[in-house]
């Protein structure tokens, strides 16, 4: 009885090493990609759980690329996706809408009088306009 399947195959009678565990061969570790232990017992664990792919066969599984023999590295190809912010601001013509709209941008509101004048500003210098609603 090897160390990994122990306390698992309790009553497995074939004698082997760690390297020949069948516990242990089918344990597949995403972390460095190989087979032998779970990705929460690996050694070699990155410091970010998410990395971006970068090559086309990293979006493959990897029992598939091993049935297929895949070993190419087809480069994505790099694009970003900007998301344009809203060009308006659409607030209910109240004071009282309209000074919840400035504490929910951290601007504390002013006088009543002053309030539409405020978000005005705040949305000149975010290159908005504003829109008020009845």
């Amino acid at each position: 009885m090897c160390s990994i399947c122990k306390d698992i195959l309790v009553h497995f009678a074939i004698e082997h090493t760690e390297a020949r565990c069948p516990l242990g061969g089918g344990s597949y570790c995403s972390h460095c990609a190989t087979f032998g232990h779970l990705t929460t017992e690996c050694k070699s664990r990155p410091s970010a759980r998410y990395t971006k792919p970068i090559y086309m066969e990293q979006l493959i599984g990897p029992m598939d690329l091993i049935e297929f023999g895949i070993r190419t590295k087809t480069p994505l190809p790099s694009y970003s996706v900007e998301e344009v912010p809203p060009q308006e601001i659409t607030v209910k013509d109240n004071d009282q809408a309209i000074s919840a709209y400035l504490v929910s941008k951290g601007i504390k509101p002013g006088k009543k009088s002053g309030l539409r004048s405020q978000l005005e500003t705040y949305a000149k210098t975010e290159k908005m306009r504003v829109v008020y609603q009845p």
